[in-house]
């Protein structure tokens, strides 16, 4: 692209090679429309080669780059990029199958619009007239004031030059002040001068994935020089000495005049031999080997043993005395003028228990068997003494049989 008349040129490529470059560029470009005076570009590995510095040299061709991550440096190019997709992607659905056959005709019409950047279209500034399209035939326009001599020719194609060049270079300074007013309103940095400490934007992919990156690099970089009077672009060079120098765009720079000066001393441990590794891994492995079996092993002799217990304890309980209310007892034991009743016996119980039965244990039941058999003067033969101590001989075995089964049942 033509940086003042805007006049762009656009090829499609398989690659993007030093040799493929130079072929659409020193081999078709130059041969159209003559060497350029200077050959602006995003340093980019197709024009930082040996290829491209051998033909600038013979040809008197200057070099010049952008800033890295700075596209705002090309920005003429950028924008242009972003209106030839607008406009490759209004063709029908068919014809985008196969864009590279219309990459001509929509650049064609680009140069042939009126930019807003010169007031002019870029094909009238480079050629000096109007280019003939296919709407001049419909309508039947014919181009007015048609020279007689090609001196005459030369004098109006000047004039008229000379006036569209003057109105051209207002109208894109005037749009560059417009930009540039925009622009500093979002602007909140202040110069930089040599000596200044500043951190540089991590662009870079290391330092973990995208979102978890740090912002600035950790190394801390010195301003060496400004390149121009008022030009945003600083050459930093690294604080320790170690490493290249840097030509940064302000927009990627931090002043950091804040930070400390030492750099914190990181401690590394010795490395040890192998033999040494593989001893102290084996015995690793062995504790944590002994350190399982405990801990699988305990837990299973704890349930075993509070099993046990728990077996034992129901075994060995025994029932709760039984304490029956005043009235019902007055009235189950009285009967027949108050005389005492007839109390039941444990006979049946008795004989199921086996040989862990032991009578002489039973000191309630004896003692009711003797208060029934004794002289009724001479003992107490209240009906709530004797049947509350029946009453609790009775339950007592029965308690202990349940028991007896449940452990019984629990053991299987």
């Amino acid at each position: 692209m033509d940086h003042f008349t805007r006049f762009a040129q656009a090829y499609p490529c398989k690659n993007k090679t030093a040799k493929t470059a130079a072929e659409k560029i020193f081999g078709d470009f130059v041969l159209k429309f003559g060497f350029p005076t200077k050959l602006h570009h995003d340093q980019g590995k197709e024009f930082e080669n040996k290829l491209f510095a051998s033909l600038e040299k013979y040809s008197g061709v200057k070099g010049s780059r952008t800033t890295p991550y700075h596209p705002q440096g090309n920005c003429q190019v950028e924008r242009f990029n972003r209106t030839l997709l607008a406009m490759l992607r209004s063709l029908p659905e068919i014809e985008k199958r196969d864009w590279k056959s219309s990459l001509s005709k929509v650049v064609h019409a680009y140069n042939c619009t009126r930019s807003e950047a010169t007031g002019y279209a870029p094909y009238f500034l480079l050629f000096g007239r109007q280019p003939r399209l296919p709407i001049d035939l419909m309508f039947g326009l014919s181009e007015k004031n048609q020279s007689s001599s090609h001196q005459d020719y030369v004098e109006k194609w000047r004039t008229r030059m000379s006036e569209a060049y003057q109105l051209a270079s207002r109208t894109a300074s005037k749009q560059a002040m417009r930009g540039k007013a925009h622009f500093d309103k979002k602007v909140h940095g202040g110069e930089l001068y040599p000596g200044c400490r500043v951190l540089v934007r991590n662009l870079n992919e290391k330092g973990g994935p995208g979102k978890l990156r740090a912002f600035w690099e950790d190394k801390v970089y010195i301003v060496k020089e400004r390149k121009y009077q008022d030009s945003p672009v600083y050459e930093i060079h690294p604080e320790s000495g170690k490493g290249r120098i840097r030509t940064i765009h302000r927009n990627l720079l931090l002043p950091c005049d804040f930070l400390s000066t030492t750099e914190p001393k990181v401690t590394t441990q010795p490395k040890r031999p192998k033999k040494e590794k593989e001893e102290q891994r084996h015995a690793d492995s062995s504790d944590d080997e002994e350190d399982w079996e405990a801990i699988i092993h305990a837990p299973l002799q704890h349930h075993n043993m509070e099993s046990d217990q728990l077996i034992e304890s129901q075994l060995r309980a025994e029932a709760p005395e039984f304490h029956p209310h005043n009235e019902d007892m007055q009235r189950d034991c009285i009967a027949d003028g108050g005389g005492p009743v007839q109390q039941p016996t444990l006979g049946e119980d008795m004989e199921g228990l086996g040989e862990d039965f032991h009578p002489e244990n039973m000191n309630s039941g004896d003692e009711s068997h003797q208060s029934a058999d004794s002289d009724p003067e001479e003992t107490d033969t209240s009906p709530r003494r004797v049947r509350s101590s029946t009453y609790l001989t009775e339950m007592h075995w029965t308690a202990v049989t349940t028991l007896r089964h449940q452990g019984a049942h629990g053991a299987r």
